[in-house]
């Protein structure tokens, strides 16, 4: 059985499985004040970069030194709030990979594995009796003894 922590009805990106990148290029504009369309390759790849960056453990702090880069980069006088900003970004990011973990766990073998598993009154029975008793365990079935 595939589960999914996605649904195409809901309201957010994250619960519909989208992909971060759109939102965080949109912060990137408003933070640098770039809405041009020429804009647009070098904002997408700072996005990109720093949805890399948090998959790569980055921290905020990190990503506000990125962003001044970027700002300088593009000779753009570095905004304020940086560290907000880079919160923000992180935030979104980590956001979209711990979905997409929680997804691909959830999916694994690991969900056929503990289906595999005998019931519990089984396995208990196995690790407690002895084989004399665990034959007798096993012959009796669905039986309850109720004395």
């Amino acid at each position: 059985m595939r589960h999914s922590l996605t649904s195409k009805k809901a309201g957010n990106w994250v619960d519909r499985g989208a992909s971060p990148l759109p939102l965080m290029q949109r912060t990137l504009e408003f933070y640098f004040a770039r809405h041009a369309a020429e804009d647009q390759v070098w904002l997408a790849r700072a996005a990109e970069d720093v949805f890399g960056m948090v998959a790569a453990d980055a921290t905020d702090v990190q990503i506000a030194g990125y962003l001044k880069s970027v700002a300088r980069t593009q000779g753009l006088e570095f905004p304020p709030q940086a560290r907000l900003h880079s919160i923000l970004l992180w935030h979104i990011a980590k956001a979209a990979l711990v979905r997409d973990t929680a997804t691909l766990l959830l999916n694994s073998d690991l969900a056929a594995h503990v289906s595999d598993a005998p019931p519990l009154g089984e396995w208990l029975a196995s690790r407690l009796l002895t084989p004399v008793e665990l034959a007798a365990y096993r012959s009796a079935g669905d039986r309850v003894d109720e004395e």
